[in-house]
């Protein structure tokens, strides 16, 4: 296959297990130009793990895996672009001087590389120094020291950690834009909202094994006539005799009572809520809402993303 019509990524049958049996694989995963896809499982599910392999900070115990049609670790390097939690700034230079150095690297001109600034919403405090910064504000340096130069392929651990609203909205759009250009895009996060905005695939994964590879509109229309029920209570959860009600597709417990995922019926809250008994003195509060990609992890795996 040649290089062109090579997805930027290909993962075959990729494992890296560690001592105590945690880690990821045997998993299989491509990615193509102009994707946007999402690792998306619990603590401890293997999603930075895998990403660390496709970023070639790891190398798998086990499997293939090739960028752009090269599996050369060193070639695929001057392609991608990668964040994860630990930061590359030296704290005694500026914004601007930081950056300055990753563009140089790229080949990126200064004007360039302060658009990138400017459309992260640093320019004005560029010239200080990092160590002033706020959390949020070195994560917002991260990752445009990530987005400098165009990358073709960026791998991000986490990106939303430490943005506000704002934040989320220019690392999103900027995303869409790169994937809308041939960009491909790799993401591992708990944040679903997120992931429903932006990405396009979905990738969901439980002590290390991929359980569900889809699109992102294929996920949540699986989900059509289903409601999220949060039921906050005292006393015990009776998780069992929930799921046994009709239409009830999953049961989880949460802080300060359980979550229900169940297709709508009548009389469906009813039995429930006599399920708990005594509803004056254990009913704290109750809500229901359309369902997300979480509730889609919970109906497919029985498990929350906080497990």
């Amino acid at each position: 296959m040649s290089s062109l019509a090579a997805p930027a990524l290909r993962a075959v049958q990729v494992a890296q297990r560690f001592r105590n049996g945690r880690g990821v694989g045997p998993v299989d995963l491509e990615l193509g130009k102009g994707e946007i896809l999402a690792l998306v499982g619990p603590n401890g599910s293997g999603k930075t793990t895998l990403l660390r392999c496709l970023a070639t900070r790891n190398r798998p115990r086990q499997g293939s895996i090739s960028w752009f049609g090269d599996s050369n670790r060193e070639r695929a390097r001057s392609r991608l672009a990668v964040v994860f939690d630990a930061t590359a700034h030296a704290d005694e230079l500026s914004a601007r001087d930081n950056l300055g150095f990753f563009a140089s690297v790229r080949g990126v001109s200064a004007s360039e590389a302060e658009g990138v600034l400017v459309a992260a919403e640093l320019a004005e405090v560029a010239g200080e120094p990092v160590a002033s910064y706020s959390y949020g504000m070195r994560r917002r340096l991260l990752l445009a020291e990530a987005l400098v130069g165009n990358p073709d392929l960026m791998l991000l651990d986490e990106p939303t950690l430490g943005l506000d609203v704002a934040g989320q909205r220019w690392l999103g759009g900027v995303l869409k834009d790169r994937a809308r250009t041939g960009g491909a895009v790799c993401i591992s996060t708990n944040d679903t909202e997120f992931v429903e905005a932006v990405a396009s695939r979905v990738c969901f994964l439980v002590e290390g094994r991929l359980v569900q590879d889809a699109t992102v509109p294929d996920l949540l229309s699986s989900l059509g006539g289903t409601r999220e029920i949060r039921i906050s209570c005292r006393g015990p959860l009776h998780l069992e005799a929930m799921s046994k009600v009709l239409g009830v597709e999953g049961v989880a417990p949460i802080e300060g009572g359980l979550l229900v995922l169940a297709r709508q019926r009548d009389g469906l809250l009813a039995e429930l809520l006599s399920i708990l008994g005594g509803l004056d003195q254990s009913l704290v509060d109750l809500s229901v809402r359309e369902p997300g990609l979480a509730d889609c992890f919970l109906r497919l795996t029985g498990r929350t993303l906080s497990d």
